[in-house]
């Protein structure tokens, strides 16, 4: 493996570009991966990865990445086994029983089964539900779902999630948390005895896949979706008996001091059970299962389960998986961004590798000398190869830019008084629209697929006339009989504001003729020129506000819209941003407003405060330059100098406003407004 000191923390969004530079010509790399004990540092091939352009083909690599336009062929299941064979090094020992050599052989199937219910959770593929359980889906009223440890461990917990949630609420019962935290015990508790005996490996093997693949499809649901998770009311007693020695006499001849499966089956029982007697008789209350035994008991005991058949590896290996698949229910495309296949894959084993002839890929999430901290959970942080991190914005990028490469070409222009152009003819009708309101209409229109206008001027508080003939326009909804339906891009758009990815936001919005001619009339601006404002009307706020939250333009005056295409590299950035602190020094005191600062960077290099923001973070990481704040006043004359920026609440899309003269924004936590930037060598 690579050394510690070539790794670099990255989220799935900010790898894009870098999984993107692995393909080839041809659009194709090979998938392996790695677990670095079992495999004593060997990898394992698990087949290729090939870009898919199809409906996207004037989309960049990038793009691709992120839309899910790849195709994953897996290879032959007992060439998988046989490679997997070789690396634990099961068939060296001559002298082992045929009876060990068998349970070593089952437990590699199940290995492989793991990689099968990864791909589940992914999307890639669907569990395969009871048919009298897929009878009630979608759910019309309002349901809890009372999940099992195998709903959790083999994709069920994912798919209610992606397809029926809002109206199944899921409850995960504390035993099913138990148990996949004793599965990660006695995981470590492997790990760290370092035996290199066969036997061993292939039970470190599957003690990861099972263990933090579970964990993180648990931290999914908690961190990263709006899904509403309830937790059960549980006495500490049935937790101990299930987990703890217990010394009574009563009950030492029963057993229950080993955590036996039924046991733990009744737990999750008795916590759907308590919630079915706690809801009125309109609430159904389901029991999400693959296990047959529990599905049993449950009907038994008058709860309905919701049964699932576990994929199994014979059913992926030897196939071709693409990331893009349809809603089993509404019909509507939705694209798995390969890098979350990745972060998924590199949980399982520990590390993976997107390789091809010239350029590979390596993110792992554990490793010697690789640390985690919950922060690294909460933002999906996982360990990139140093190698091919050169630039961690540039999912940021404007479409103003004719490359996914940064322009390094900023700051080189002397500094000038800013002109004005007048802005040419529109080719579209403005709207006047809240765009706040529209991105909690776009994503309500996503949880309910259908909407008559009185819910939707409920969301809006308003009327929704122009907001339809706005969304309407660019084919993201269909009205019919007083009944608006999300159009194909309502999700991918839906997704993208709740998890702040401005760039796939852009990317939707270009599709209506308004914002496009809005982001042509930017991109004629020389850098430096600003838009007159009057020649877009009533209109002017709204393509403003979607402009600033675009990263396509920031505004210095009221009425002075600058276009900001330029994300230059953490290094570039560094040199300009020492140039406009030196421009604006007086000498005096070797500060600078940092609202001064940021509108230089805006008017002169065309760089958007967010930009500037995240590469000024990146540069003094990188030791490329330091930065010092002093003061804590804000000058109130120049209150009216704000951006507007996107951000995500308890997973929903919201406008903030950043005011540019206040420090917190470049330094969160920080009340300074003026800023010392010097060369970190001086």
């Amino acid at each position: 493996m690579n050394t510690p000191g070539k790794f670099s923390l990255l989220s799935p969004s900010q790898a894009d570009p870098l999984a993107a530079r692995v393909f080839d010509a041809d659009g194709g790399c090979e998938l392996l991966v790695s677990e670095e004990r079992a495999f004593n540092d060997g990898w394992l091939s698990l087949g290729e990865i090939s870009l898919v352009a199809g409906d996207f083909k004037e989309s960049s690599p990038v793009r691709l990445v992120q839309q899910g336009a790849f195709e994953w062929q897996l290879p032959d299941l007992c060439t998988v086994v046989a490679d997997a064979w070789k690396l634990l090094e099961l068939g060296e020992n001559k002298n082992r029983s045929a009876d060990a050599l068998a349970r070593d052989q089952t437990r590699l199937k199940r290995a492989m089964d793991e990689v099968a219910s990864i791909a589940t959770r992914m999307g890639l593929f669907h569990p395969r539900f009871d048919p009298a359980a897929l009878e009630q889906m979608p759910f019309r009223r309002s349901t809890t779902v009372v999940v099992d440890t195998s709903g959790v461990l083999q994709g069920a917990l994912d798919f209610v999630t992606r397809f029926l949630h809002p109206a199944a609420r899921v409850k995960i019962p504390a035993i099913a948390q138990m148990e996949i935290v004793n599965q990660a015990d006695r995981f470590f508790r492997v790990r760290r005895s370092r035996s290199k005996k066969p036997h061993i490996r292939v039970r470190e093997l599957v003690e990861h896949l099972t263990s933090q693949g579970g964990q993180r499809a648990l931290l999914r649901v908690e961190l990263h979706s709006d899904t509403e998770v309830e937790r059960t009311y549980l006495l500490g007693d049935p937790l101990r008996s299930a987990f703890e020695k217990d010394s009574n006499p009563d009950v030492r001849d029963l057993d229950v001091s080993s955590p036996i499966r039924s046991y733990a089956d009744r737990l999750i029982l008795e916590a759907a059970r308590h919630h079915q007697a706690q809801s009125g008789p309109a609430h159904a209350v389901r029991l999400l299962t693959g296990d047959q035994g529990l599905a049993r008991m449950a009907m038994a005991e008058g709860v309905r389960p919701l049964y699932f058949a576990a994929s199994a590896a014979t059913e992926v290996f030897g196939q071709r998986l693409s990331g893009q698949t349809l809603d089993p229910f509404v019909g509507h495309m939705r694209g798995v961004p390969l890098t979350t296949l990745v972060w998924e894959l590199a949980t399982g084993f520990g590390s993976v590798r997107l390789k091809s002839q010239h350029n590979e890929l390596q993110v792992s999430a554990i490793g010697e000398g690789l640390s985690w901290a919950p922060y690294h959970a909460e933002q999906d942080l996982l360990w990139c190869s140093q190698a091919q991190t050169s630039s961690i914005t540039a999912d940021r990028k404007t479409t103003t830019g004719s490359s996914d490469e940064p322009d390094t070409d900023a700051g080189t222009k002397p500094a000038r008084p800013p002109k004005r152009r007048e802005a040419p003819a529109r080719r579209g009708t403005l709207f006047r629209l809240n765009v706040d309101g529209l991105f909690s209409l776009v994503c309500a229109l996503d949880d309910r697929v259908e909407m008559p206008v009185p819910q939707i001027e409920e969301v809006l508080r308003s009327k929704a006339n122009e907001y339809g003939r706005f969304l309407r326009s660019g084919g993201l909804v269909r009205s019919e009989a007083g009944v608006w339906t999300a159009g194909d891009r309502i999700p991918f758009l839906s997704a993208a504001l709740r998890n702040e990815r401005v760039g796939e936001v852009r990317e939707v919005l270009l599709e209506v003729p308004s914002y496009a001619a809005f982001a042509d009339q930017l991109r004629d601006l020389a850098r430096g020129e600003s838009l007159a404002t009057k020649d877009l009307g009533r209109g002017s706020t709204t393509y403003r506000v979607l402009g600033e939250v675009t990263l396509m333009c920031a505004t210095v005056a009221s009425n002075e819209i600058y276009p900001t295409p330029n994300v230059p590299s953490p290094r570039e950035f560094s040199r300009i941003a020492r140039e406009r602190f030196s421009a604006l020094d007086r000498g005096d005191s070797a500060l600078v407003a940092t609202g001064e600062w940021l509108e230089a960077l805006i008017r002169e290099d065309g760089i958007h405060p967010e930009v500037a923001r995240h590469q000024l973070d990146a540069a003094s990481e990188a030791g490329l330059l330091r930065r010092s704040t002093e003061g804590s006043t804000t000058q109130l004359r120049f209150r009216d100098r704000v951006v507007h920026v996107l951000r995500s609440q308890s997973g929903e899309p919201v406008i903030e406003k950043v005011f540019l003269y206040r420090g917190d924004y470049l330094i969160p936590g920080k009340a300074s407004v003026s800023l010392r930037i010097e060369d970190a060598t001086s």
